[in-house]
């Protein structure tokens, strides 16, 4: 039966009811009276619209239109479905930043969160998105790139890992130790590297092998034992802040591929950097090494040229371009003093020549200048200053003999592993130098774990206390702590101690004659090995060194762990 006739049938027996109730109201008024005739039954209403709707379970709309139960389950799934996809786009894209946070390395941590970037553009789109059938496009985009947030995070980017890490001959590799047997177990990368970091940060190497700490301008200074001996130098390029290292003769780890760039905690800039070894170094042309090296260096300083003439602008048709000031600073814009005479702008700085009284100027829309008071116009030289204080450090790890198996020996590896810290303008400390200063920084290196080599960083922090002894005496001693240490994007329990050692008159720490002590507790285990360092900063009788920069390293008994980095730090204010 139709809604109509539901209607039809419940309105009829109404009426009838209604008769036959007044029939009944009639009879009982007393006899004599003659019967009334039957009453007209009442007009049968029609149902509305909105009436017929509901009544079949229905959506009535605003626009007069009825939605049918089927069309509204449909709705509804359409609606879950769209929500379902949007929020799986979103849960993809909070996994790839997961992935991207504990990836193993930061060139790793780059790759990840640059696939979680793509993942939160693709889950934006899904969350506007009005179809399901959008939203699942972009809900399947947002987990491919969480897919490939997660293979970035586990891969090791830097390329002083992947070449620790490498296996010598593509077959299972054990991780065996030395022994005497010829030929010698096969190992991977990883046991050969760890045994050279233990190796260069013994307690008992008096040579300090592997580790060196530099200072003194020019990069001159120290000894820095790498492939071949030779001279570290790190040096600022004109063209931005790119470093060298000198392996002796003339090969630096400028050669080869293109660096990749990073930043460590803290946001310090860095760099791997990849050497292909050629003449005048052991091992075959075909060997790597790679350095990671990290730095606070400035970018290049622009020298300005004398005052321009008739520098006192006033002239509204000089035309600025770029950002005036507006607190009386110097400030670097284009210059066109004649816009008529097709001439390039020239590059320089309007430089306020009448301290202290303050310089103004100001500009109109299309930036003519209106008013002047103070500055003149300094062209640009082209001329850059680099920075003249300024610390790098790091680590590298080389390739020589670790190519092939015929090529290892039952004898303890030679250096392939090793760090370096130097700094720009090296401390002197006078006698009458007193008091403490702390300084806070980061550090990074290799640690070496379970037959794994992998990246870390940490914090670090010195306190040096200057005692003003007299000048045949120690005139300072400093220690110190390696904490909060990040590996493979893993925290490791415990920290280092750099125990407190002598800072002689150079600014010199833990010179390679006495190295200072490390000692500390690493993932439950103890570890013990030295650490060394330079003071740097603007010598002076009531100064304190502005930095500090050094190189650790330590292992536990059996060498099976080791931990091998190097340090910046700046004095707290």
């Amino acid at each position: 039966m139709t809604f109509r006739e539901k209607s039809i049938t419940k309105l009829y027996a109404f009426a009838l009811a209604a008769v036959f109730a007044l029939v009944l109201a009639g009879c009982g008024g007393g006899g004599g009276s003659a019967t009334a005739p039957d009453p007209e039954p009442p007009a049968m209403p029609e149902p509305t619209p909105q009436e017929m709707c509901e009544a079949d379970n229905g959506r009535y709309n605003d626009d007069g239109t009825c939605t049918s139960a089927e069309e509204l389950a449909a709705e509804m799934a359409e609606a879950k479905a769209l929500s379902d996809a949007q929020d799986a786009a979103m849960a993809a894209y909070m996994m790839a930043m997961g992935y991207a946070g504990s990836a193993k390395d930061p060139i790793a941590m780059a790759n990840a969160q640059m696939e979680a970037d793509k993942a939160k553009g693709a889950s934006d789109s899904a969350a506007a998105a009005t179809t399901s059938a959008m939203a699942m496009e972009y809900q399947m985009k947002a987990e491919m790139y969480r897919d490939m947030a997660m293979e970035a995070s586990m891969a090791r980017g830097l390329g002083a890992t992947m070449l620790a890490n490498k296996q010598l001959n593509g077959d299972d590799i054990t991780n065996a130790e030395l022994d005497d047997s010829t030929p010698p177990p096969a190992r991977s990368n990883a046991s050969n590297v760890g045994a050279a970091m233990a190796a260069a940060g013994a307690p008992d190497n008096t040579t300090n092998a592997g580790l060196t700490t530099q200072g003194g301008t020019g990069g001159t200074g120290g000894t820095y034992v790498a492939v071949t001996p030779g001279a570290t130098v790190v040096t600022h390029k004109a063209g931005g802040s790119t470093f060298a290292l000198n392996l002796g003769g003339t090969n630096s780890f400028l050669a080869g591929e293109t660096p990749s760039r990073f930043q460590t905690r803290g946001g310090w800039e860095a760099q791997d950097l990849v050497y292909q070894q050629g003449a005048g170094t052991t091992g075959a042309a075909t060997d790597k090494s790679h350095l990671v090296v990290s730095t606070d260096i400035q970018a290049p300083t622009q020298n300005y040229g004398a005052e321009t003439t008739g520098a006192i602008i006033v002239d509204t048709s000089v035309i600025v371009a770029g950002e005036v000031a507006g607190d009386g600073s110097n400030f670097a814009v284009t210059l066109n003093s004649n816009p008529a005479d097709n001439v390039s702008p020239v590059a320089g700085q309007f430089q306020c020549n009448t301290a202290p009284t303050p310089c103004s100027i100001s500009v109109d829309e299309s930036g003519k200048i209106v008013a002047n008071t103070g500055y003149s116009f300094h062209p640009s030289t082209g001329i850059s200053d680099p920075d003249g204080d300024y610390l790098a450090w790091g680590f590298w790890v080389t390739g020589s003999t670790l190519n092939s198996l015929a090529a290892l020996t039952n004898v303890a590896p030679a250096a392939q592993a090793g760090a370096f810290a130097y700094g720009s303008d090296a401390f002197a400390v006078v006698a009458g130098n007193k008091g403490k200063a702390t300084y806070n920084g980061v550090a990074n290196g290799l640690y070496s774990a379970g037959g794994m080599v992998e990246y870390f960083d940490a914090d670090a922090m010195l306190e040096a206390n200057f005692g003003g002894a007299t000048t045949s005496t120690p005139l300072a001693a400093i220690s110190g702590s390696i904490s909060n240490i990040k590996a493979a994007g893993q925290a490791v329990d415990g920290s280092l101690t750099l125990e407190k050692t002598n800072i002689e008159a150079s600014g010199a720490i833990g010179t390679t004659a006495a190295p200072g002590t490390t000692d500390g507790v690493l993932g439950g285990n103890g570890f013990r090995g030295q650490w060394g360092g330079q003071l740097y900063g603007p010598d002076g009788a009531t100064r304190h060194p502005t930095t500090v920069a050094g190189t650790f390293s330590a292992s536990t008994q059996d060498d099976k762990m080791s931990i091998l980095g190097s340090f910046g730090a700046w004095k707290a204010e």
